[in-house]
């Protein structure tokens, strides 16, 4: 977690993340809508998805009035 906090790269991403996925909240609440997919993949799927897809949550949770289930599939198959 601390190598990607300080990695700038990931952080780039997430902000362009939360604001493109933020948008779509935003569309979605306004129209009615209840349910958004956002899906995070990587190589391993353990380690920048998984840290990317806990701070997104966070944020949409931060920002909007909203419930966020979040599944790491990759990370419960190999346990």
């Amino acid at each position: 977690i601390d190598f990607l906090k300080n990695e700038s790269s990931v952080e780039e991403f997430l902000s362009q993340a939360c604001s493109m996925v933020g948008q779509s909240v935003k569309t979605y609440i306004g129209r009615g809508f209840s349910n958004l997919s956002v899906s995070f993949g990587c190589t391993g799927g353990r380690h920048r998805s998984v840290y990317c897809a806990e701070q997104l949550a966070g944020y949409l949770e931060t920002a909007f009035d909203v419930s966020v289930n979040l599944f790491h599939n990759e990370q419960e198959l190999k346990g």
